[in-house]
C-alpha cells in the first residue's frame, strides 16, 4: 500500500479515495470506452506461426501495448528497446511490492526510506517510470488539438484546461500524471499475470480445459479469434474468467480499503476511517489505523 501511494505521492486512480476517487474512476471509464476499451479493433493479436514461443514476454508486450494505444495513442515495436526496458521496470515495481522488502516498506515506511536496500533501488526506477510518463504528456500538451483528441492523455489535458480556474478540479497535472502511472504500471503487469495463471490452472485442471474448448469451438470455431460480441454465448468460458480473477490473488495485501462509515460486523466495531486489505487467502484483514 504504502509503496505505492509513495510512487503516486497519493495523487491518481488506484490509491485516492472519496469524490477524487469517484471523478477519476468515473472520467478514466468513459474516455477509456470512448477510445475502444474491449472493442474489436483492439482484439487483434500477431500470430506465432504455430511455433514454441515464451508465453510471459508475449503476454506483457500484447497487454501493454493495448493500454499504451488507449492511454499514448501509440503502440511500440516488440524489439523496442525503451520499450522492453519500461516494461522490464513495472515488472521489478511489482515483484517489490509483493516481496518481503515491499511489506516491510507497507510496515515502516518512514525507516525504510531512510535505510539502504532494496527499495532504494526501486524508488529510482518508478522515479524513471514517471519521467517516462511525464515526457509523453510534454509531447501530447505540444501536439494535441482539443477538437481531435487521440488519446486518454489528449482528453485529461483538454478537461484540465476546462477547468483550470476551478480550485477544487480533480484535473490537474498531478492526478493526470499519478492516473497514467495507474494505468500503465497495475494494468500491464497484472493483466498478464492473471492471464498466465488462468493457463496454468487450465493446465491443472484439464476438464475444464476441455469444457471450454468444446464451448468456443461449437460458438466461434476455429477458423477466427474471439470477440467481444462472443462473451454473452460463452457463459461457461466467461464464469472460469471470472473465477480466475477471484481466485488469484496478484499482490498479498492488494489495495486499501477503508471504512467510510462506523461498522459492526459479527460482534466487532469497525471504526470509520479503518483500513483493510485482503490476505493470500481472501479474508478480510483490518489494519489498527485509521486514515
Amino acid at each position: 500500500w504504502c509503496w505505492a501511494a509513495w510512487s503516486t505521492r497519493g495523487y491518481g486512480l488506484a490509491i485516492s479515495n472519496g469524490e477524487r476517487w469517484r471523478k477519476l474512476r468515473r472520467f478514466t471509464l468513459t474516455t477509456l470506452r470512448d477510445f475502444g476499451m474491449g472493442r474489436k479493433r483492439m482484439e487483434d493479436l500477431d500470430g506465432t506461426k504455430a511455433v514454441p514461443f515464451d508465453l510471459h514476454p508475449f503476454l506483457s508486450h500484447t497487454v501493454s501495448n493495448v493500454i499504451c494505444s488507449l492511454v499514448f495513442g501509440q503502440r511500440f515495436g516488440y524489439e523496442d528497446d525503451n520499450f522492453l526496458h519500461s516494461l522490464n521496470i513495472l515488472s521489478a515495481i511489482l515483484r517489490f511490492g509483493s516481496s518481503r522488502w515491499g511489506q516491510l516498506y507497507n510496515i515502516f515506511p518512514w525507516l525504510m526510506e531512510r535505510l539502504p536496500g532494496r527499495q532504494q533501488v526501486v524508488f529510482g526506477q518508478v522515479d524513471e517510470l514517471r519521467g517516462f510518463v511525464m515526457k509523453k504528456i510534454h509531447e501530447h500538451q505540444e501536439t494535441m488539438d482539443p477538437g481531435n483528441p487521440r488519446d486518454f492523455i489528449d482528453c485529461f489535458l483538454t478537461k484540465l484546461n476546462q477547468e483550470k480556474d476551478v480550485s477544487s478540479s480533480e484535473f490537474h497535472y498531478e492526478n493526470l500524471v499519478s492516473t497514467v502511472l495507474n494505468l500503465y504500471l497495475a494494468g500491464t503487469e497484472t493483466t498478464s499475470t492473471t492471464l498466465r495463471y488462468a493457463l496454468i490452472v487450465l493446465i491443472k485442471f484439464p476438464n475444464i480445459q476441455v469444457h471450454m474448448q468444446q464451448e468456443i469451438d461449437t460458438v466461434i470455431g476455429r477458423q477466427r479469434i474471439p470477440q467481444m460480441e462472443d462473451r454473452k454465448s460463452l457463459p461457461f468460458t466467461d464464469a472460469v474468467i471470472h473465477e480466475v480473477q477471484r481466485f488469484l490473488d496478484i499482490v498479498p495485501f492488494n489495495i486499501p480499503y477503508y471504512a467510510t462509515k462506523n461498522i459492526s460486523f459479527r460482534g466487532y466495531n469497525i471504526p470509520q476511517g479503518t483500513m483493510t486489505g485482503r490476505s493470500k487467502s481472501n479474508k478480510i484483514v483490518l489494519v489498527t489505523y485509521t486514515l
